[in-house]
């Protein structure tokens, strides 16, 4: 599959610390059967975490390049986790924020707490210029924890939905774990992603949270949310 989140690069946001730990996470994720990712360093208004669009370019370039001159058959794309602001559509279109691997959708951090008020409408603008908003980790969320069929309000808005791999295997705790199943039971559950930050903790693993999913609603779920990692950066899943 291709990992739609994973904070790969290095000293860029509270991911990697150096070039050489990422080389590691590249290796780490290739063993799990991942055959690329899109890195998605934070961007966050009015905080130091707003990367220029050309540097996330320029620096998923060397890491292509090292990850070539290591021999690993690995890609790494382009893209941004964004913290939710009103005029996301806006920053889109003056090149401020990347989409994933530059294409059609947006990865658009969701709280740990309350949810903004607005979302809805944010979702739907995003739609009214071609970009799908796609949720990140929206289980880990305690209002939706609390109320899993408001996710389907978002969803009717345009948005999709990536929960994290850990959720699924219970690294997170029991309240993410269910949240993400019943996402799932609710056919509210789009991709599944590693939102990697290091090779100590949050791994760049996704086995064992596939492993959970197929457990709980079947081979068919995991067939699905892999080949739709694959139509995210334009590539057909290969067998």
């Amino acid at each position: 599959m291709i990992d739609l989140h994973c904070h790969l690069l290095p000293n860029i946001d509270d991911g990697s610390c150096s070039w050489e730990e990422s080389l590691d996470m590249v290796r780490m994720a290739s063993q799990d059967g991942i055959k690329g990712v899109v890195t998605t360093p934070h961007w966050i208004e009015g905080t130091n975490w707003q990367p220029e669009t050309q540097t996330v370019r320029d620096m998923v370039a060397e890491m292509n390049r090292r990850v070539e001159d290591a021999g690993i058959d690995f890609k790494v794309y382009p893209g941004m986790e964004v913290g939710i602001t009103a005029d996301l559509a806006g920053l889109i279109e003056r090149d401020r924020i990347l989409t994933l691997a530059e294409g059609d959708y947006l990865l658009i951090e969701v709280p740990f707490h309350s949810l903004p008020l607005g979302m809805a409408k944010i979702i739907s603008e995003l739609c009214s210029i071609g970009t799908s908003a796609v949720l990140a980790h929206p289980e880990r969320n305690r209002e939706l924890q609390q109320k899993p069929k408001k996710i389907l309000e978002y969803v009717k808005a345009g948005a999709l939905v990536q929960v994290t791999a850990g959720s699924l295997s219970g690294e997170f705790g029991q309240s993410a774990r269910r949240c993400a199943f019943e996402f799932a039971k609710l056919g509210a559950l789009d991709f599944v992603s590693t939102d990697a930050h290091s090779v100590r903790y949050r791994k760049p693993i996704v086995s064992e949270g596939l492993k959970a999913l197929e457990k709980a609603v079947g081979a068919d779920k995991v067939d699905s949310v892999i080949d739709a990692s694959y139509r995210i950066v334009s590539l057909i899943r290969q067998p």
